[in-house]
């Protein structure tokens, strides 16, 4: 009886842990939804969320970190971030397409920012915009405040279509959210990053590792943003994230400096930094 217990036990743990999500962001600045099953010095080993198969092994030099379903997170260090530098992408034989590097400037067709995280060889990736802006999350009285649907922690875009949704829904106007319109009125496929996107920005300027940071590689990000007509990122302040808190009166943010803690939440009426990020 006591055998035919514990295996149903450790059965409802085994199927608790492969419906759990947990959040892998690599160094390239991908980001995954998994579950978790092994982590060594080495490797981690991996199932995509809500399968069972096949298992998956990814080495830590690989990994920036790992976020589990309860709110812990490993972070894995000595990652090496380019230095940024203003300069051409790098062009394949074919010409068709270009190549990218973190910390790379982009301007292509309208569009210009910062590389911040790569994916495909560096097809495609994250920018984020020269300038910034200063606005409140919302203008909506905090006693008026409703959750906007606004949950995604990973992709900004979603919790922009989420907002959209909200604002028409309740015959509201984009001006109600003054940090999502701000993004918006850059232009299409501009955003105001999820909470993890702002985190890894601030990973990234710091050299990769804010337990080791690099002052030097945000000095020459900041360099880089001026050289190219921007605004340099402020390491004091805060900057403001699309995914809203657990209490929806307030939202959440981040910031670039190597201080913990590294994100919080305030009350979406407070006015923070903002940097839009697109998608290319």
């Amino acid at each position: 009886m006591r055998r035919t217990i514990t295996f149903i036990a450790l059965f409802i743990a085994s199927i608790l842990h492969l419906t759990a999500q947990d959040l892998l962001v690599k160094r390239s600045g991908e980001q995954m939804k998994v579950s978790v099953l092994e982590v060594t010095k080495e490797s981690i080993k991996y199932v995509r969320y809500k399968t069972k198969a096949p298992l998956y092994t990814l080495p830590t030099s690989d990994i920036e970190y790992i976020e589990y379903a309860d709110g812990a997170r490993d972070t894995f260090t000595n990652t090496t971030v380019p230095t940024p530098a203003v300069a051409q992408p790098q062009q394949v034989q074919s010409g068709d397409y270009d190549l990218y590097d973190i910390g790379s400037y982009y301007n292509k067709n309208g569009v210009e920012g910062i590389v911040i995280a790569t994916t495909d060889g560096g097809r495609h990736g994250t920018i984020i915009s020269l300038d910034e802006g200063d606005c409140a999350w919302s203008t909506i009285e905090r006693k008026n405040l409703k959750s906007c649907g606004c949950t995604d922690r990973i992709d900004g875009r979603q919790n922009m279509i989420a907002l959209e949704k909200f604002i028409a829904d309740n015959n509201l106007s984009w001006s109600d959210f003054p940090a999502a319109k701000w993004c918006r009125d850059k232009g299409e496929g501009w955003y105001l990053p999820a909470l993890t996107e702002i985190w890894h920005l601030g990973t990234i300027v710091n050299g990769g590792s804010r337990q080791k940071p690099r002052r030097e590689v945000r000095k020459q990000y900041n360099a880089l943003l001026k050289e190219c007509g921007g605004k340099a990122l402020n390491a004091l302040m805060y900057y403001y994230s699309s995914t809203e808190a657990e209490d929806f009166r307030n939202a959440t943010y981040s910031h670039c400096s190597p201080d913990m803690p590294h994100t919080g939440e305030g009350s979406k009426n407070d006015r923070l930094f903002v940097r839009a990020f697109y998608r290319f």
